[in-house]
Formats: structure tokens, C-alpha cells, sequence
């Protein structure tokens, strides 16, 4: 499993059955697709690999195709996060597979329709970032439910429903050992329980690199959760309905820098002190001291990578994330492969709904770890001093990142 440092020992059974989803889109001879994978990421280069196996199998330029994931906590590891579980190979090979198949499945099962917008509210989040600095923290979040239903034309039958929300999939911590897709599971059980068994239900992360559900720690507590987020799609208002959509895809590979502020001895005393924890804890109680034995054990693998991408020279510095964006109608997704922070992903909102809506997916086309925004960027302690290490990058991004991404975005919205 992976997510959590502190883990002892792996999955010991399956609570709910993680799934994949895929939402296929062709309109005027433009084809599109939207992935949706219940694990909590993979990395930037294997998701690169598995969407062009994708788009060649089903023939859609890459540009065109958003591969994500919901981020949950209770999933088999998927990618790099050290400490927190390995990805078994054999495991990523079959899941790549089995994308290239669901895709293709996809495409066999589609239908004449239209698709309608609609927009809730939802309050199942707070800021965990600003939680001890702010006392209006519980408002810092954004509170919209996206919801996108898809209609058979001929029948008028709902046929799928895609929902957009910004929450950490993680109600349940480090001591939970059965999969599960945390509070999703129970949003989409409701939501199949109100529409029918046979509509798909597609739940997609929003931007909640700062964000935590408010109820916590238990299964009851994610179906708590899971209920309040279904009740919101059910009373979601409608905002438009489109029947004829012009489909539009952009992509771009983005550059941007990491915030590098050691030596390489800098680096070398590091290790050496948390080598030196590692032996401290380890004598003192192993058991009792397991979760900081594996963050120390961390910071002295990191410091050795980084040191030995010194002595190559070739220590990264810099990251390429590919945004994409898929514009259907009035409608835009705009994919972002990190964990955002809130307030960039409202702000993205605010650009393309001055024509039209959209729906800010984060944890897509790969993760690069977190991206942190605006004022809390300073006040991140974890999410911009510390994360990076799990994900096996040398620093975090530069602050300045979301403001690179933004730019480019507004080149989309002043072209169109």
C-alpha cells in the first residue's frame, strides 16, 4: 500500500474494489478521452509512456487524452514515494494493459449524445495548511461539486456522470490495511443508488494539494463523508446544456524550476545526522519509533541521491509537466500533473469560466509532487519543505510555478 509512511505491513484485504474509468468524447471527427484510475498516482514518466500506448491503440493524438488518478491512501503503490511502498512492476505492466483495453473498450461502446453542466456545493473540506494560522481556515477551500451528466440522445437516458471535487482522498490514515478508494467509494455507491447500477460514475480529483476531509480516521466516517459529496451532485443546479460541442485539445510541456539551496556538504552533514537519528531510534524502540525511523530513513536517502547527482552532474533542477487541456463545448478540464493547492485551482476556474465552465483535475498525466500557491506557499511546512523528498525530486518547485502554468493557460483563453 502507499500514501502513508508508517505502514508496517501491506494491504490485508480489499474493503471496496478499485477501479478504472474512461469517458470517451468525439465530436466532428475530433476524438478525446478522459481516464480515471482509484490509486494515488503515477509517475510522470510511466504515465507518459502508458498515453502514447493508449492513443496508439485507439488512434487519437496524445495531445487529447487526460490520464488520472483520484489519489487515494488505500491503493497499491504506483508510483515513486519513498518510505511508503514500492511499485511491483508486473503490477504497472497490467495496469498499463489493462488502461490500453479500457480505452478500447471505450471507444467500442459509444453512443449519440449531449452532455449537461451543473454546479454544487459541497463543504466536506478544510485547509489543513492554514489550519493552525488562519482562524477562517474551514472556508479557505473550494466548496464547487462539477458535475457533468451525459445523456443518450435517442432515449434521453442518462447514461454516465463525471464529478470534479478538491479534497484529499483521506479519511482513513496510515493504520487502515484494505484497499479502498476512502470516501469516493461511497460517493459513487450513493450516487449508483440514486441513478441506477447501470450509469457510470466517474469521480475526478480537483485542486487539494492544501485540502483534508473535515471527518476523519474511520470507515463510518467515510461514508459520512462519501454521502455529503453524493448529496451535492443530486442537488447540483444546472448550468447549460450542450448538445453540438466543437472539441479542442492543447498541450504543452512546461518548464520549471526547482528551488535547489544546499552544497554538497550541506548534503553530506545532512545524512549523517539522520543516519545518525535512524541508529538513535532504532536502539531506544524500534516498534514505538517506526514512523520516524522511516522519515529519517528517507532524508538520508534523498541526501544520497542528491549527492550523487552532484558528483555526476546531473542533478535535476528543473521539471518538464505537460498541461493539457480538453475543451468540449463550453466546457474546458484543465489537467495538471501535481498536487495543487486550492487557490491556484480557483483562480484557473475564475480564467476559463468567463466563457463557459470548468474542471480543474489534479494527480493527472503523472504526479510531480506538490505545487503550492499564493501566500501559503511560505506557510506549507510539509508541502513545500518536505514532500519533495518522498517523491524522489531534489527541491520543491519554485514559487513562481503556479504563475508559469497560469500564463500559459491565459495564452489558451485569449486564442480561442
Amino acid at each position: 500500500m502507499t500514501g502513508y509512511a508508517g505502514r508496517v505491513f501491506g494491504a490485508m484485504d480489499i474493503h471496496d474494489q478499485l477501479k478504472m474509468s474512461a469517458l470517451y468524447i468525439e465530436s466532428e471527427g475530433v476524438e478525446s478521452m478522459i481516464i480515471v484510475c482509484q490509486v494515488l498516482g503515477f509517475d510522470p514518466d510511466f504515465s507518459r509512456v502508458t498515453e502514447a500506448k493508449i492513443c496508439q491503440a485507439i488512434n487519437i493524438p496524445e495531445t487529447n487524452l487526460i490520464l488520472g488518478a483520484i489519489h487515494t491512501h488505500g491503493g497499491p503503490a504506483s508510483g515513486t514515494l519513498y518510505g511508503c511502498g514500492c511499485a511491483d512492476p508486473v503490477w504497472l505492466e497490467q495496469t498499463q494493459q489493462d488502461l490500453i483495453d479500457l480505452a478500447k473498450k471505450a471507444v467500442a461502446n459509444s453512443f449519440d449524445g449531449y452532455f449537461e453542466y451543473a454546479s454544487g456545493t459541497c463543504e466536506i473540506a478544510l485547509n489543513r495548511v492554514a489550519m493552525s494560522k488562519y482562524p477562517n481556515y474551514m472556508d479557505m477551500i473550494d466548496k464547487e461539486t462539477a458535475v457533468v451528466k451525459f445523456y443518450e440522445t435517442a432515449t434521453g437516458q442518462l447514461k454516465a456522470v463525471f464529478l470534479n471535487y478538491g479534497c484529499h482522498p483521506v479519511v482513513l490514515n496510515h493504520k487502515n490495511h484494505l484497499y479502498t478508494a476512502d470516501y469516493v467509494y461511497y460517493a459513487i455507491k450513493k450516487l449508483q443508488e440514486a441513478y441506477g447500477e447501470d450509469v457510470a460514475v466517474i469521480f475526478s480529483t480537483g485542486c487539494c494539494g492544501d485540502l483534508n476531509p473535515r471527518y476523519r480516521f474511520t470507515f463510518e466516517m467515510a461514508e459520512k463523508t462519501g454521502n455529503l459529496l453524493a448529496d451535492s451532485v443530486v442537488s447540483a443546479k444546472k448550468i447549460f446544456t450542450n448538445r453540438q460541442a466543437q472539441i479542442k485539445c492543447h498541450a504543452k510541456q512546461l518548464v520549471i524550476p526547482l528551488v535547489i539551496d544546499y552544497t554538497y556538504d550541506d548534503l553530506a552533514e545532512f545524512k549523517k545526522k539522520a543516519l545518525a537519528e535512524v541508529e538513535r531510534l532504532t536502539e531506544q524502540n524500534y516498534n514505538e519509533n517506526f514512523i520516524m525511523i522511516q522519515v529519517e530513513a528517507v532524508k538520508a536517502l534523498w541526501a544520497e541521491l542528491c549527492m550523487k547527482g552532484f558528483e555526476s552532474g546531473d542533478l535535476k533542477t528543473t521539471i518538464y509537466p505537460m498541461i493539457k487541456v480538453l475543451q468540449i463545448g463550453d466546457l474546458s478540464f484543465i489537467a495538471l500533473p501535481f498536487e495543487v493547492f486550492h487557490e491556484l485551482g480557483l483562480k484557473i476556474k475564475g480564467l476559463f469560466n468567463r466563457a463557459g465552465r470548468s474542471i480543474v483535475m489534479g494527480y493527472s498525466n503523472g504526479v510531480y509532487g506538490y505545487l503550492p500557491y499564493g501566500e501559503l506557499y511560505e506557510k506549507a511546512s510539509y508541502e513545500a519543505k518536505t514532500a519533495f523528498r518522498y517523491y524522489g525530486y531534489p527541491g520543491p518547485v519554485c514559487k513562481e510555478a503556479g504563475d508559469i502554468i497560469y500564463k500559459y493557460l491565459e495564452e489558451i483563453v485569449d486564442t480561442n
